[in-house]
Order: structure tokens, then sequence, then C-alpha cells
């Protein structure tokens, strides 16, 4: 984890419950632009079934928001062995997954940060 996304945390921990809303949609954005990122690389390898798999989920915990994003396993999303495979199988790994999130990391700490903004406007700070 980037000191970026570290002092983002602590943020949003300072910024208190009014954040939560504000973060929850900045989430949702980054998620589904992994999840889309991902599936395109995923159907330039020619995975499509593999690739109409990834999905994301995002939910509510004590400790914050939360976003699951990847292929469901059991269905045509287990072919992610294939494709992102240590290179124990005849190709080597498309790193698909990573990449999305890596591509993703700096509009996700501004999402975060806009959400901080807002919530402390929506507070009337």
């Amino acid at each position: 984890m980037s000191d970026d996304i570290r002092k983002l945390a602590a943020d949003l921990t300072a910024a208190g419950p009014a954040v939560r809303p504000f973060a929850r949609k900045a989430v949702q954005v980054t998620a589904h632009h992994i999840k889309d990122e991902w599936r395109a690389a995923a159907n330039r390898t020619g995975l499509a079934g593999y690739a109409a798999d990834v999905t994301y989920e995002t939910r509510e915990n004590v400790a914050g928001v939360v976003a699951e994003i990847g292929p469901t396993p059991g269905d045509s999303g287990s072919f992610g062995l294939v494709e992102d495979a240590p290179g124990n199988v005849y190709s080597s790994p498309q790193h698909a997954g990573r990449s999305a999130l890596e591509n993703n990391e700096d509009d996700f700490v501004r999402g975060i940060d806009a959400a901080v903004a807002d919530a402390l406007r929506a507070v009337g700070l």
C-alpha cells in the first residue's frame, strides 16, 4: 500500500461517519472502472467467458466501505487461474486484475479526497 493510501485512510478516519456515503460512491466508481478495465484486458486474451464473470460488490462494515472485484469462482471466472497464472500453464500471466487496480489507484485517491471535501461541506466545515 502506498504512503498516499495510508495518509488517505488516516484522513478518512478523522473525517468520521459523515464521509461514509461519499466514500461509498467513490469506492463504487473506482470498483466499476477496475472491473471494466479488467474485463477489457481479459477479452483481449481471448477469454470472453472469464471476462464476463469479472464483477464487483461493495459493502459497508465497521471498518468502512469495502469493494471486492474479480471473477466469480465456479463459473467461467475460474479461468482466472489461466489468465493470471504464475507461469505454470502454457501461457504467461497477463495480470489483468493487478494492472487494472494499479491503473486506477490515482483516480481512487482523487475520488476519496473529493469524498472527504464533500463530507466536510455537508457538515458545514
